[in-house]
């Protein structure tokens, strides 16, 4: 086996990541119904403990991006997220899509998120932008709050304005399977129809054998309240099992990835390379 240039002589890096939590996201599009009040959602009563319970013991942490006004609403939801030994980032205040909010508007909202983490005694050290786009905006923001690394679609990864970038593809992200609107963004069995867990693991291992065969990085993105059968939390755990059994792999949390990318920035090119956003 050629050596490759992660740790131990890994050929390959990948890490396994969550999106969302409560209902932010149906709040900034205003797709939440006005006479429904909020603090019951599923994917906190149900999704997260059952996906919580799956990666108990697993030996690889996980990193949650999650929307802070979450701290103010379900603080014990964030804070069991902690509790196990995973990170949370910053994933928006309210959900903002970055690349069509202005900058005073993105300070406004880290401003808030901050604050609700310095309440809770937590800081973050992962940025996702979401939609995972940057639009006109700079890294050096994010940099400028403290944040170690970006998480944002594309596939290019390498340290750039001091942050590390661990992208993620649009065919890494579960909804490209689950979800009408994204669907049509994946590559296996291409089509606006939904599909089962069986063709999301079957396309992201041929995407971690073509991560393998570049030497590269990939990070698979999973949205919290969409693990609402057990057949999609089990496809979650069988690929967390295949990236530890596979001695090409470096399968670590998202933090340690970036930390040891700083580390060693002459062996990555930093640039900063974003896809098409999905259709939602």
């Amino acid at each position: 086996m050629t050596e490759g240039r992660w740790p131990g002589g890994r050929r390959a890096a990948a890490c396994v990541t969550f999106d969302h939590l409560g209902e932010a996201a149906e709040l900034q599009t205003q797709s939440w119904p006005a006479h429904v009040p909020v603090g019951g959602h599923h994917s906190v009563s149900t999704e997260l403990p059952n996906v919580l319970e799956m990666l108990r013991d697993r030996p690889v942490r996980s990193t949650f991006y999650v929307e802070a006004w979450n701290i103010d609403t379900y603080p014990d939801a964030v804070l069991s997220i902690v509790d196990a030994g995973h990170d949370v980032g910053w994933h928006g205040w309210l959900h903002e899509p970055w690349s069509r909010t202005d900058e005073s508007a993105l300070r406004t909202a880290l401003d808030r998120s901050f604050d609700r983490y310095d309440r809770l005694g937590i800081r973050p050290v992962a940025a996702r932008p979401p939609a995972g786009l940057l639009g006109d905006h700079s890294l050096t923001l994010l940099r400028a709050y403290g944040f170690e690394f970006a998480s944002l679609a594309g596939d290019v990864h390498g340290v750039q304005d001091g942050l590390a970038l661990l992208p993620y593809p649009w065919t890494g992200v579960d909804g490209a399977y689950y979800i009408p609107g994204f669907t049509r963004l994946r590559q296996e069995e291409p089509g606006d129809h939904p599909v089962g867990p069986d063709v999301l693991l079957r396309a992201h291992r041929r995407l971690l054998e073509e991560t393998i065969e570049a030497g590269g990085f990939v990070s698979y993105v999973f949205h919290v309240f969409w693990q609402d059968t057990p057949d999609r939390v089990a496809a979650i755990a069988d690929l967390m099992d295949r990236l530890d059994a596979d001695d090409r792999v470096w399968h670590a949390q998202s933090a340690d990835i970036a930390r040891w990318m700083r580390a060693h920035p002459e062996h990555f090119a930093g640039a900063t390379h974003v896809d098409a956003p999905p259709a939602w």
